[in-house]
């Protein structure tokens, strides 16, 4: 007997349609959705990354004494000749203090600013002493920071002895410790995931930058600033490299080394031009917490008005200055649409004066940026 055809266990042409466009209904629905909590995810585990970096160079200074964070700028990401991202933090680890390759050395020599010592046998391999690092003598606790090293024979280093010179050098035949910075190691550097970057156009800090009123905003900048009337710079910029004279620095990507120190505090802000021993180096001592931007990648390098902070699933890691604990807040992007990095190195490259020009103003600039990040709800995502 045959079956009826009516009565098979199967579907029609139309039904199978129907159920296609269906299911590509919700397949289209749930890819965007998809994509989104995707991203949360990647960029929650960026800030994690970089929040664990700090509190891990925290820890250290405590254990260690002194510890530290180095951020290397990603080439791959530049504005012009800007390189304003990092994809990846290095722990800098604590190392031994140097007092000499033998028990009875000494200074061999003083002349103005310059005190001469034995060349470190390991000097050219190594580089022991780097221009950065700190020197005491005779068992003091005032350290004098080192800011040229030269020499071929002996050892010459340059030390900066504060303003007027006030701090007095050396006898010839002292003994000396040189108290070096935190070192990088190799094996404890932290990469963010794929296409997710801390962009340092505004991440940053508030410090003393030392330009007044009474100061030249032309470069190079000539006129003696106003020490009474500092301006207050919340990005990560060296400008400028002498409080004295306001010398703008000739070089844009500097590396940043952040220094933790026994209590596990912010001790300071290192930039360097480079990493030989003889690079140029600049110290800022932040005023409060460090914040760092973290967001994801632009399409486009170039960027030209893009903005940046306008990303409303950016966040930003907060460490604190004063005890290096670590904190996530998400971005406001609402009070920063219609703003752009370019609004900020108009006043740093224009002869226009800031308090003339709202467009132009950096006090306009870094308010901004703070609303953005300091009207967001704190989250626990490093926790």
């Amino acid at each position: 007997m045959k079956q009826d055809p009516r009565n098979r266990n199967a579907f029609t042409l139309v039904e199978i349609l129907i159920v296609i466009v269906i299911a590509a209904v919700v397949i289209a629905i749930a890819i965007p959705r998809i994509r989104t909590i995707n991203k949360e995810r990647n960029i929650r585990e960026a800030a994690r990354v970089v929040g664990s970096a700090f509190a891990n160079a925290s820890q250290r200074g405590v254990t260690d004494g002194i510890a530290g964070v180095r951020i290397t700028r990603n080439p791959n990401f530049a504005q012009g000749s800007l390189q304003f991202a990092t994809t990846q933090l290095s722990l800098l680890r604590a190392v031994p203090n140097y007092t000499g390759d033998t028990e009875d050395a000494t200074v061999s020599a003083v002349t103005g600013n310059t005190v001469s010592i034995p060349r470190p046998i390991e000097q050219d391999e190594l580089q022991l002493v780097k221009i950065g690092d700190s020197i005491s003598f005779g068992g003091s606790s005032i350290k004098y920071r080192i800011s040229d090293v030269g020499g071929f024979l002996n050892l010459d280093l340059t030390l900066e002895r504060g303003s007027g010179n006030y701090m007095p050098m050396p006898a010839m035949g002292t003994t000396f410790v040189i108290h070096r910075l935190p070192r990088p190691l190799r094996s404890s550097t932290s990469v963010l995931p794929d296409n997710y970057i801390v962009d340092l156009r505004f991440s940053g800090f508030e410090t003393l930058d030392g330009f007044g009123t009474t100061g030249s905003f032309v470069p190079p900048y000539t006129g003696a600033p106003n020490i009474l009337d500092r301006q207050l710079t919340t990005i990560f910029e060296p400008a400028p490299t002498d409080l004295s004279g306001g010398v703008f620095p000739a070089v844009e990507n500097y590396i940043i080394d952040v220094i933790f120190d026994e209590e596990g505090a912010v001790d300071g802000v290192f930039y360097r031009d480079g990493i030989e021993v003889d690079a140029n180096v600049v110290s800022r001592v932040p005023l409060g917490p460090l914040y760092f931007l973290v967001t994801e990648a632009p399409d486009s390098y170039e960027l030209g008005e893009e903005v940046a902070t306008a990303d409303e699933q950016a966040l930003w890691v907060t460490i604190s200055n004063n005890s290096g604990a670590t904190n996530v807040g998400y971005n406001n992007a609402n009070e920063t649409a219609g703003l752009s990095y370019s609004n900020l190195t108009a006043f740093y490259f224009a002869a226009v004066d800031p308090d003339l020009d709202e467009e132009m103003d950096r006090d306009e600039f870094n308010g901004r940026i703070r609303r953005a990040r300091d009207n967001s709800v704190t989250t626990s995502a490093i926790q």
